[in-house]
């Protein structure tokens, strides 16, 4: 991902930590079988506020949907496979806006239980984040004016609550510090 971009190939290993660790967690989500899926969400839709995340779906039941513009469009279930989602801290602050995080949400299904592993790679709590100094220039200005640590993010996104990509379209004003006095 590092050299798509232009950068050196361990550049995102070390901005998120490199050898003195990155934040790595793993979650296992269970979604009962609801015999009324239309009156509820399995999880809201929302965009993952760190880095990467790797996501093992289950190979028999359909749940996640990623939004398309306006639509909701259901990913199908690949046997073996991992969904990559790029998260909130490649978007919008390490590539400055090059890549995209992605909308999801999750459904429970009328027939069946589910089950899905996240595995969420994202920088270490206390470093800051900011564009990478070669995505930024005359033609692509920085989308912040200073670094934010994923901590403050992570903090930033839990007062809001899921809600969308709200939180990242919005974070390069909410996080700025207002003028000096």
């Amino acid at each position: 991902m590092s050299s798509s971009l232009g950068l050196e190939e361990d550049y995102l290993h070390n901005a998120f930590g490199g050898s003195d660790g990155i934040s790595a967690t793993m979650r296992v989500n269970y979604y009962p079988r609801c015999p009324q899926p239309e009156l509820t969400l399995g999880l809201s839709s929302h965009s993952d506020p760190g880095g990467i995340t790797l996501l093992l779906t289950d190979d028999n039941v359909e749940g996640t949907q990623v939004r398309k513009g306006d639509a909701w469009v259901t990913v199908q279930p690949v046997p073996g496979s991992f969904l990559v989602n790029v998260g909130d801290q490649i978007q919008q602050i390490l590539s400055n806006g090059r890549y995209r995080s992605v909308e999801h949400r999750a459904l429970v299904n009328s027939d069946k239980e589910r089950f899905t592993i996240a595995f969420f790679c994202n920088p270490r709590g206390n470093l800051p984040v900011a564009p990478a100094s070669e995505l930024v220039g005359p033609g692509s200005p920085a989308l912040y004016q200073e670094a934010v640590t994923f901590s403050d993010y992570r903090k930033y996104i839990r007062t809001k609550g899921p809600s969308g990509k709200t939180q990242v379209q919005s974070i390069s004003s909410a996080m700025q510090p207002g003028p000096a006095a």
